[in-house]
């Protein structure tokens, strides 16, 4: 049956590749996601029947995912096209949340074994960076989704000292780590994971607070790989080659249109991790001379324009772009 379940494993993890495969072009964009839908289903299939759970178990279980659908179903009907940055964002911040919880859930059921374990040092160090990335991107999703939809100001929040104050919760957080690597008791452990969890989600509204409103889709983005990262490392806790496997994907996928959207956005990928680095808390100096031409185009500029057009296109995003042509 291990055979099996792993051989449903792989297959699972096939279809993400392949549907991370087919979002890249518009052509294959709906066999992609059909093929996403697909390992993802076929992944819990098989872990559900990897746990062969008691009935009541297993109904809680049934419950909690048809509560959940509901929710995504209605949320996916009601949200227009153009708020679909926001709502990645959200969801994000269930994903961070979901890591926290496990991650803790995890050490809790594991500990009376720790002490006899061959892998307790992986097992630990994959709770640690679970909880710890888990609690940045729950913060820092929620902060985007504010600033997206308008809910907080999109300005960049430029604290007295913030690189300090995050250098310092860095530091807390490393220190909370280490002893939590040598917890003498259960309720120490917890009280570190719990301390981890309270110092990154300060940390991820510190850092994501400090970047503009104009720069959140790249937030986004980035957090959407801290999300992958930190799924990872639950897939290394609970020695889920799915979820690691899944993970990867959605780290290094995540990093990588990071990565292309800085640059075709013109702005540094290291300080929109770092929460605007290299940016002045105080202004000072001459202000930047604005150089080039811009074209002003009025409305009825615009109804004659798209009166004559033979084609149009409209591009929806956070700013949805119209280009017409003759």
């Amino acid at each position: 049956m291990a055979d099996i379940h792993q051989m449903a494993y792989l297959a699972s993890s096939l279809c993400c590749l392949g549907a991370l495969g087919g979002l890249s072009s518009q052509a294959t964009a709906r066999v992609g996601n059909t093929l996403g839908m697909i390992g993802v289903t076929g992944g819990i299939t098989a872990t559900v029947g990897l746990l062969n759970p008691p009935i009541e178990v297993l109904a809680q279980m049934g419950g909690a995912a048809v509560m959940g659908g509901a929710v995504g179903a209605t949320i996916a009907k009601k949200v227009e096209i153009t708020s679909l940055p926001q709502l990645v964002a959200l969801f994000h911040s269930f994903v961070g949340a979901a890591a926290c919880l496990t991650c803790i859930a995890t050490y809790i059921h594991d500990f009376p074994h720790l002490a006899t374990l061959d892998n307790a040092a992986v097992l630990k160090t994959a709770i640690m960076f679970g909880t710890y990335i888990g609690g940045v991107t729950v913060t820092g999703s929620l902060v985007a989704y504010g600033k997206l939809d308008g809910k907080l100001s999109s300005a960049a929040l430029l604290l007295p000292g913030r690189h300090a104050i995050n250098a310092s919760l860095l530091a807390a957080n490393i220190g909370c780590m280490g002893y939590f690597f040598n917890a003498p008791s259960l309720a120490a452990g917890v009280g570190m994971l719990s301390a981890i969890t309270a110092g990154s989600g300060v940390m991820g509204y510190t850092l994501t607070a400090a970047i503009g409103g104009a720069d959140m889709p790249v937030v986004i983005t980035v957090l959407n790989s801290y999300s992958g990262w930190a799924l990872c490392a639950e897939g290394f806790m609970l020695n889920n080659s799915l979820m690691t496997i899944v993970g990867s994907l959605i780290g290094s996928s995540g990093a990588i249109l990071s990565y292309i959207m800085c640059k075709a956005m013109n702005r540094s990928l290291p300080s929109v991790i770092m929460g605007g680095f290299g940016t002045s808390s105080t202004g000072g100096g001459e202000a930047m001379a604005i150089e080039g031409t811009h074209t002003e185009v009025m409305t009825d500029g615009v109804v004659d324009a798209l009166v004559n057009a033979k084609n149009v296109v409209v591009v929806p995003g956070t700013v949805s772009v119209l280009h017409w042509w003759g």
